[in-house]
């Protein structure tokens, strides 16, 4: 009897844990509207993202960003002086006296996808295409010419430029281009970037004007201009009397 009733109240707890009939299915209605939620939430997330960087515009951003990166000119080992601007600045990028790219675009043509270093080449007067350079004194570098280094070796030389990442040292490996060099992208601060016409295999070095990077101000290298030069014409006196009249006309060299 005992036996029997506790089977019993077994049994029926057993039916009170089943909240559904046999064959009835699950409702999945408040699992389906939670993540529905979810998806909607995220969505909106991205989109308002993709909206806020589609109106700022990819960096460097026109009259926002402020970049600079070092730069260095390689001939057959040795590096040149820093170069200096050939024309007025109309793109915002432009060189540094202390021997830096600043790159400040203040038109669309500069920023974004389009700050490019063939803009900061043209500045500096420097030709680039694939396999020759030409700087701004006319002499051409092109990739099988004879490179004579300083310790006397001559080696065929090729046309290269290598780029290092922000904080680069010297055991940081740089990124080797060997063609369209005038389509590399500025993309960030701090970058370095070296043009060189240097022997095959040559393991590259890091430019001079990296430390200029820590410097706290930097100054454009604007192009230099003729100073005038007076020039004195002596005449005599009207009459012969003797007396002489000195009169100062200015011209400008070149002129």
């Amino acid at each position: 009897m005992g036996k029997a009733s506790s089977s019993k109240k077994i049994k029926r707890v057993q039916q009170a844990g089943v909240s559904r009939a046999p064959g009835q299915r699950r409702n999945l209605g408040f699992p389906a509207l939670v993540l529905g939620i979810i998806v909607l939430g995220l969505a909106m997330v991205f989109y308002a993202r993709s909206q806020i960087v589609e109106k700022v515009g990819e960096a460097p951003v026109v009259d926002q960003d402020k970049w600079y990166s070092a730069y260095g000119l390689d001939i057959c080992g040795v590096y040149q002086d820093n170069p200096v601007a050939i024309g007025p600045d109309e793109t915002g990028i432009t060189p540094t006296t202390d021997g830096l790219i600043q790159i400040a675009p203040f038109v669309e043509s500069a920023a974004g996808k389009n700050a490019q270093f063939g803009l900061f080449a043209e500045q500096i007067g420097l030709k680039l295409s694939n396999g020759e350079l030409t700087l701004a004194t006319g002499k051409t570098y092109k990739n099988g010419d004879n490179c004579k280094t300083e310790d006397g070796k001559e080696s065929e030389g090729e046309v290269v430029m290598y780029v290092w990442p922000p904080q680069a040292t010297d055991a940081t490996k740089p990124e080797t281009v060997t063609t369209d060099l005038d389509s590399q992208r500025f993309t960030e601060d701090g970058q370095a970037f070296v043009v060189a016409f240097v022997p095959k295999g040559t393991e590259p070095k890091l430019p001079p004007s990296l430390e200029s990077l820590q410097n706290t101000s930097h100054t454009p290298a604007t192009p230099t201009t003729a100073t005038p030069a007076e020039a004195t014409t002596t005449t005599i006196a009207e009459g012969g009397s003797g007396t002489v009249e000195e009169s100062t006309t200015t011209t400008v060299a070149g002129g």
